[in-house]
């Protein structure tokens, strides 16, 4: 329709043209060609799926990054109370939801003697996208850690489409409640070149209770409509996020200071409340494959060393060094078109977690249940 209302425009402005040349009727010609071209080659385009956008993938229609859902302050489903499902074309899968709309089960306030409470965050990859409920990565950490032993509380306040920064609010104003011994943090390069360089850091929640993201390129509306005008701004290194493929080193400063600014809240209030912070960086599978994450973390990672309250932990060593061991392709442990694992990624991603954190939290949570 977007080249149907081009043509009838022209129309109309030729038709108020009082003397109709043979130039005008040429050009017209020449004009209604092209756009019949551009026409047949849109359909094509579309048709075939080609520089289709992830979201367009999973959801069927063109959503903006930069567009608030729900406008929700707090990350997390809704309703609460009431299970959902995470609805892919390649697979649905049940969750649970709690009456704080995270998908697990209904956690106590009471702690037990001698019970140490694990809080796990994170984005898709924490609640489990592209398995069922029990072969998640929360719920396979927490049975590996009952083979310790089963005083171990764990909680999974992981959220599809969540980011460090939801994260940290749900904690602050919400899950401290829970007297969580021990926090561990998911972060990937998604978090940066995606969420965060798409909704900002704390500045994203506003005072009234809402959220405001960045603003997008003031040509998205192109972007959405013609799939044709895509293969020009890929041309030209821009992405599905509008922005260039390569971030330029201010977009990078930007990023490094706001993540840099979470986490040092995030060291301060878990110092405060006796918690021991904990942060993995988790690759994506194009990441395994190039063996090298998509986002330079070597600023942040720097800053955090010199921080002993946060203890960082890069997962991408032990996930390449399991799967050469068994011999399989990368490919295996995700799902083809949508990225996330499969229960089999995520069994190698609980125990690469169970084996990292498990010197770091043995002298000071283990053996104290045992005593």
């Amino acid at each position: 329709m977007l080249y149907v209302y081009i043509w009838l425009t022209v129309v109309f402005f030729i038709n108020l043209l009082s003397k109709k040349t043979i130039e005008i009727k040429n050009l017209f010609l020449s004009f209604s060609s092209l756009i019949v071209v551009c026409f047949f080659v849109e359909c094509y385009l579309i048709l075939s799926g080609y520089n289709k956008t992830y979201l367009e993938k999973v959801k069927g229609y063109y959503y903006s990054y930069y567009s608030v859902l729900d406008n929700a302050y707090y990350h997390c489903w809704e309703p609460p109370n009431k299970p959902h499902w995470i609805i892919k074309p390649e697979y649905s899968y049940w969750r649970p939801t709690n009456s704080l709309g995270f998908p697990d089960e209904e956690w106590v306030y009471y702690k037990k003697p001698k019970e140490k409470r694990i809080l796990l965050l994170g984005d898709s990859f924490t609640e489990g996208d592209g398995a069922p409920y029990d072969s998640n990565y929360a719920y396979l950490l927490k049975h590996k850690l009952y083979s310790v032993d089963r005083n171990w509380y764990i909680m999974n306040a992981g959220v599809c489409g969540s980011d460090p920064f939801d994260n940290y609010i749900n904690l602050k104003d919400r899950l401290l409640i829970y007297n969580p011994d021990i926090v561990v943090q998911s972060l990937g390069s998604q978090d940066l070149t995606v969420e965060i360089i798409t909704r900002g850091g704390f500045e994203r929640f506003q005072k009234n209770g809402t959220l405001k993201f960045n603003k997008a390129p003031w040509w998205e509306p192109i972007y959405a409509l013609s799939y044709l005008s895509r293969i020009f701004f890929k041309v030209g290194g821009y992405n599905e996020l509008l922005q260039k493929d390569q971030l330029e080193n201010v977009t990078m400063k930007i990023i490094n200071n706001q993540v840099l600014e979470l986490f040092k809240r995030y060291s301060f209030m878990c110092k405060q409340n006796g918690i021991q912070l904990i942060v993995f960086l988790r690759p994506d599978r194009n990441e395994l494959e190039q063996k090298k994450y998509q986002y330079d973390f070597s600023t942040i990672l720097n800053q955090l060393k010199t921080d002993t309250t946060i203890h960082v932990i890069d997962l991408m060593p032990d996930y390449l060094n399991i799967i050469k061991s068994k011999n399989t392709p990368i490919s295996e442990y995700f799902w083809q078109n949508d990225g996330h694992h499969n229960s089999k990624g995520y069994e190698i991603m609980a125990q690469n977690v169970f084996e990292n954190i498990m010197p770091l939290i043995k002298d000071t949570v283990v053996s104290d249940i045992i005593n």
